[in-house]
């Protein structure tokens, strides 16, 4: 059986997405909105628009489950950067100045 997904204008689409036509225009012109173009016509799906949304939400940080014998806690993983042997600005900037640094004859 065919499945029939509920397809919207550009209209449609911006008051779906409770926001300006020609917010959801730019949006869709520049891809971050799901959608085709027929002839001189935008069309979306509801389920993709629906989906963006989801997909707008903020996400906690990421909670990892470790079980270990049989006992189960809970570790956070969060993205830090880190400081310091390679990655330090400092050490960073002083490799940068000793490239750019100008190459001088000595005076004759």
């Amino acid at each position: 059986m065919i499945e029939l997904n509920n397809t919207l204008n550009l209209n449609q689409a911006a008051e779906f997405l409770h926001c300006n036509s020609e917010t959801v225009r730019r949006l869709a012109q520049s891809g971050q909105i799901p959608c085709g173009k027929i002839g001189r016509k935008w069309v979306f799906i509801q389920q993709d628009l629906e989906q963006y949304i989801r997909n707008q939400y903020s996400t906690p940080e990421s909670v990892v489950q470790v079980v270990d014998n049989n006992e189960e806690s809970l570790c956070q993983f969060t993205l830090e950067t880190t400081s310091g042997g390679l990655n330090s600005p400092h050490q960073t900037e002083q490799e940068y100045d000793a490239l750019l640094r100008l190459k001088t004859d000595s005076k004759r």
